[in-house]
Order: structure tokens, then C-alpha cells, then sequence
């Protein structure tokens, strides 16, 4: 079982899945694979040749539902859920056959299973008030239900926290405690684990799945752009994040940068790094309003592409301006020069492991000035940053294609 899986137009997430099925197929090859995801199986039944069941983290949060139904789904599968972890095993298991049908496909997946893998991401982490609590505990219920029933598991290389309520890390560190394998992928990660009383040798120190990402090439990303084989190309990916003025703010620094860039003869092409309308979540919302700032309209690629596809689009840039980490790490494998803009601690923690930290800012402190002190040195000489690549950034990504190895320890 592969849990907590998100959906395909994320193109960062479907990597990380995309991986994850791959390494599981790599560890156990006459292995059944099932996934438990945020998409709704009567929609998408599968990934990439893999069955998905739903989950109940996609039940309670499903949008096309009203809210109310979304409340009362929540309070239902949160008694529930808990006296299915809490109850002895016959009982449990009663409480289990009444969930409801999505729900209980997972709760019964997970208990069947030789192994369950949580994919990697940054989904376990809680922000203040009610919600913080309830994504908490819809996130590790899975894995609460199958080390219930004996089953280990396994959390795929992923960031952790934060956590601002004790009672939220005195849950994250039952379940850790008792998982097989839990493998964070930075340091931030690491403390905030420690901060759940997670003994340090229960923790180990992973790499992110997405620089194991290599899908063979698709398209012609400079014919269907229009872009000749000798221009420069340089990448931009942005994304709602801050309050609203904050934001506004954001954008528009970041289409000066984008003039600026172009005036040098570089041409920006804006990428849609997650096109889902899921919490509206959509990155061609926001990097229109960045076009209509611009003085000199840059490039765009206004439809949903393909994660596959998309990998190859980051080949064909000179350099990133990434606000989306994962356009950052699908660049730097193909050797691009990244300027991250960092919205999660995943970011800094990242960059800093392949001694690229000094080319990380902050979102809220974006200015022109200071984003344009970071790329204008890039431009004119890129050498320096790919020397630091070259000597980093091969270990880095065979640590990466190591998790096969680990799951059949965990096994």
C-alpha cells in the first residue's frame, strides 16, 4: 500500500508517487501495488498502471461535497477512526465494516497489507487552530489503522513539521515510534522530529525522492514554444502563498525581475508547476497576474501539462527562478543554475545540503533588488554554480535511488 499519494496535476507530488511506485516495484517485483490518494477513483482508478482505492483523507476533504457534509463527514470518520485505533481489534474491526465505502477501503487496505509506504511530500505538519489538528490526524490515521493490525511502515523520504500544539507532536511521535523506517529529508525535518521525543536513531537522514525523477523526453519544448536553439531560456515558477497584499507584492517584484531578465535578450517562460484548481492551488492564476505586471510579456505555458513532460521543459532552460521546489530539484538534475524562492523550511534545508544555500530568498522577502543580486550573476557567468552542482549533486541523487534497499530492510 502506497498512502497519502495527492493528485497528478501537482507535478511535484506525481514525481514523488511516480518514484516511490517505481523503488516499491524495484524492492518487491511480484508485489501487488495499491494506491490510497487524494483522487477520487471513479475519476482516476489508476496511476500509472496502479490501482487506486481513494482514501480518507480525499473523503472528508472532498470539495465537490458542501461544507457542512465536509464538517460532518469529518467529526464522523474522526470518532470513528479513533475508536477503530483504540478498541480492541474485534471491536476495531466492527467499527471498521460501518465507515463509509472509500474510507473503509482504505482502512481495510491498509490492515491486509505486507507493507504500507507513506510517499514522500510535505503533508505531516499542522498549522494553528482546529485544521492543524485534523490534518494531523486524517494524515497518520492510515498508519495509526495499520500498525494496529501489525503492519509496518514505512514514511518515504519527506519533511516533517511544524507542530505548535503538544498533543499534536505526542501523536506524531506514537506513530513514528512505531514505524518501521521514518525518512526525513532535511535537517529542519530532523528537529522537528527530535521535538516529537523520537530517539535520534529512529530517524534517519534521506534525500528527497524527486532528484531520482528521470522520464525520457516528450516534447520540443523550444518548437512549441517558438524559441530558437540558440536563445536563452529561462524559467520562472510562482505560486499563491502569502495574505494579499504580501502577495501582490511578490508578484510584482517578481515581474520586474522577469523585465529585467528579458532585457538582457533572455527570454522567460512562466511554468505551471501545479495546475489543479484543489484549494485552488492553480500556479497559472497567479503567474497571469505576473504577465500583466510585465512591461515585456513573457512566455507562458497556460495549459495542463503532463509531469512528465514538464521535466522536459526544465531541460531546456539556462536558469530557474523557482518559487515551486520541485521545478527547482527537476532543474538541477537536468544541470540548470536555480535561484529558489522559499515558502517551507524544505527549501532552505535542501539547497544547503548541495552547498547551494546562498541562492535561496525568503517569499516575503522578495524585492527586485535583491532577487536580481542572486540572478544577474548567474546570467553572466553560471560557471561557479555548476561547479558546485558537479561536485554535489551525483551522491545526491544516489542516495536518492537508495530507498529500494530500505523498504526491503523494513519488510
Amino acid at each position: 500500500m502506497v498512502i497519502n499519494a495527492y493528485v497528478r496535476e501537482n507535478a511535484g507530488d506525481a514525481a514523488l508517487l511516480s518514484v516511490c511506485l517505481s523503488q516499491v516495484r524495484e524492492a518487491f517485483p511480484d508485489a501487488e501495488l495499491v494506491i490510497a490518494g487524494m483522487e477520487d477513483a471513479a475519476v482516476h482508478a489508476e496511476f500509472e498502471g496502479v490501482h487506486n482505492i481513494g482514501s480518507i483523507r480525499r473523503y472528508v476533504a472532498d470539495g465537490t461535497v458542501s461544507l457542512p457534509r465536509r464538517l460532518m463527514r469529518k467529526a464522523l470518520l474522526g470518532l470513528t477512526g479513533t475508536a477503530a485505533v483504540i478498541l480492541p481489534r474485534p471491536l476495531a474491526r466492527a467499527v471498521v465494516r460501518v465507515l463509509p465505502a472509500e474510507a473503509r477501503r482504505e482502512a481495510e487496505a491498509v490492515s491486509r497489507a505486507d507493507l504500507v509506504v507513506s510517499m514522500g511530500g510535505g503533508y505531516v505538519l499542522a498549522r494553528p487552530g482546529l485544521d492543524g489538528y485534523q490534518n494531523v490526524f486524517f494524515v497518520l490515521l492510515p498508519a495509526l489503522l495499520a500498525q494496529k493490525a501489525g503492519v509496518p511502515v514505512v514514511w518515504a523520504p519527506q519533511s516533517f513539521g511544524p507542530f505548535p500544539a503538544a498533543a499534536q507532536r505526542k501523536l506524531v511521535g506514537r506513530v513514528m515510534r512505531r514505524s518501521a523506517a521514518v525518512l526525513a529529508r532535511e535537517d529542519v525535518s530532523v528537529g522537528e522530529l527530535l521535538a516529537c521525543a523520537i530517539p535520534a536513531d529512529r530517524i534517519e537522514r534521506a534525500v528527497d525522492a524527486g532528484f531520482a525523477f528521470a522520464p525520457e523526453p516528450m516534447t520540443d519544448w523550444r518548437d512549441r514554444l517558438g524559441i530558437g536553439p540558440g536563445e536563452r531560456l529561462v524559467g520562472v515558477t510562482a505560486r499563491r502563498w502569502l495574505a494579499p497584499a504580501a502577495q501582490d507584492r511578490y508578484e510584482r517584484e517578481l515581474a520586474r525581475t522577469i523585465d529585467a531578465v528579458q532585457a538582457t535578450g533572455a527570454r522567460v517562460v512562466l511554468i505551471p508547476q501545479v495546475s489543479t484548481d484543489y484549494l485552488g492551488d492553480d500556479d497559472r492564476v497567479c503567474e497571469r497576474r505576473i504577465a500583466a505586471h510585465c512591461t515585456s510579456g513573457p512566455l507562458m505555458i497556460d495549459e495542463v501539462v503532463d509531469y512528465r513532460d514538464l521535466k522536459g521543459m526544465y531541460d531546456e532552460c539556462s536558469l530557474l527562478i523557482g518559487t515551486r521546489f520541485h521545478s527547482v530539484i527537476f532543474s538541477l538534475t537536468s544541470g540548470v543554475p536555480c535561484v529558489a524562492i522559499e515558502y517551507e523550511h524544505k527549501t532552505r534545508g535542501i539547497m544547503a545540503d548541495l552547498e547551494l544555500g546562498e541562492w535561496v530568498l525568503p517569499i516575503a522577502e522578495v524585492t527586485h533588488d535583491r532577487l536580481w543580486a542572486l540572478v544577474e550573476p548567474l546570467l553572466k557567468d553560471p560557471a561557479p554554480y555548476r561547479a558546485v552542482l558537479d561536485r554535489n549533486l551525483p551522491g545526491y541523487v544516489a542516495r536518492a535511488r537508495s530507498l529500494p534497499r530500505r523498504l526491503q530492510e523494513a519488510a
